[in-house]
């Protein structure tokens, strides 16, 4: 396993970099679920408008005149605590000082922060000069949803990031206390797939509402991305050794090599003091994360990124394209994303988060799969029976 970038290359390359220790691996792999989840989703989005499903409107700006205040101050924010943090944490990463213990602290250096705002107001006063014109004048152009990309990744980042805490919370009610409610949420680990998909389709439904787009060709034009991002996901939490993993396996495989299929995760990101199963020491390890599992379990995120990337396939070359009514597509990755997870479901540790009701024990993932399936075929049948006046091509 890999925990950090600065892990993946001495292990592979043998290259010590060792302030690439800030780079964690499950937040690149996350970083760039998001990178192509943007790019699947502008595509569909720039299509989708060519067919006239998303009105293009007409905006009239004004360029060349001076930057406002608020973005020098926002850059200049966003700037200073980059360098005070992050620089902070690069410099200082060693054998002594692991990073990802000091990213929710007061800590950093005030000296990093004032060079990084310094070079931020004089990149952005250059820039400034740079457009400005004599005599500002008046332009109009169009704009569609493809160019709001932006806009609406950072809502769906917002509430992705916060449903997919609470919903991580809400697996174990019987732990949230209010004292370390907020201590929780504001912690690198804790993530719930599910609630990030519940929540920030909620906040990209509500933007985009707002914004006069229609809801059922935005979820379908969101499908093919969201389970391509999930896909991507799965790699981080796999390669990072996050305790995504399955129950344990000591059964040998015949055809398939261990890390596929009784895998120790050794070097995992959570060390000794994981109590979700026995960790051992790495034989000839010294030093940060030097422990793997005691028992073999199977690498269910693994088969996680494969199923996914593979459904992903069929959204994307094979089912975009056909002559669905609006909101179908959407449904079928629900029953995608339902019935995927409902399998994995079945080989997969869930520690102490479960939920018992009439003599049933149950997952939220397998309550909220069942769920997706439900919806998804439901819908399916009632889209088609309520059409658009414009059907999804």
């Amino acid at each position: 396993m890999f925990p950090t970038l600065y892990h993946f290359l001495k292990d592979i390359f043998g290259i010590e970099l060792r302030f690439l220790e800030v780079v964690n691996t499950f937040g690149l792999f996350v970083a760039i679920s998001i990178a192509a989840a943007y790019w699947a989703f502008q595509t569909e989005f720039a299509r989708k408008t060519k067919l006239g499903l998303f009105p293009s409107k007409t905006v009239t700006e004004i360029i060349g005149k001076p930057f406002p205040i608020s973005e020098y101050a926002i850059g200049g924010v966003m700037s200073f605590l980059f360098g005070y943090k992050i620089i902070y944490l690069m410099v200082n990463a060693g054998s002594n000082f692991a990073p990802q213990e000091h990213i929710f602290t007061s800590e950093g250096s005030f000296m990093f922060g004032i060079t990084a705002l310094a070079l931020s107001l004089a990149s952005k006063k250059y820039a400034d000069k740079k457009q400005q014109l004599a005599e500002p004048k008046e332009i109009t152009h169009s704009v569609s949803i493809a160019d709001d990309m932006g806009n609406i990744t950072t809502v769906a980042l917002l509430s992705g990031f916060l449903g997919a805490k609470v919903f991580h919370l809400l697996e174990t009610p019987s732990q949230i206390h209010l004292s370390t409610l907020i201590q929780d949420i504001f912690t690198t680990g804790g993530w719930t797939f599910f609630g990030g998909l519940i929540c920030g389709a909620a906040g990209v439904l509500i933007y985009t509402a707002k914004k006069g787009y229609q809801w059922r060709h935005v979820f379908d034009a969101s499908a093919p991305g969201m389970m391509l991002s999930y896909g991507i996901g799965r790699f981080g939490c796999h390669f990072s050794g996050d305790g995504d993993w399955g129950i344990a396996n000591v059964t040998p495989s015949s055809f398939l090599p261990d890390w596929a299929w009784a895998y120790k995760y050794p070097h995992n990101v959570l060390g000794k003091d994981y109590p979700g199963m026995g960790m051992e020491p790495v034989p000839g390890c010294s030093g940060d994360y030097c422990y793997q599992l005691s028992t073999p379990v199977y690498p269910t995120p693994l088969y996680e990124a494969f199923m996914a990337l593979a459904l992903f396939a069929v959204l994307w070359f094979v089912l975009r394209n056909k002559n669905f009514i609006s909101g179908q597509l959407f449904c079928i990755y629900l029953m995608f994303a339902g019935v995927e997870r409902f399998a994995i479901e079945t080989i997969r540790e869930h520690g102490d988060s479960l939920y018992r009701f009439a003599g049933m024990v149950f997952s939220q993932a397998q309550m909220i799969s069942l769920l997706l399936i439900v919806l998804g075929t439901c819908g399916f049948f009632l889209f088609k029976n309520r059409p658009l006046a414009t059907s999804t091509k």
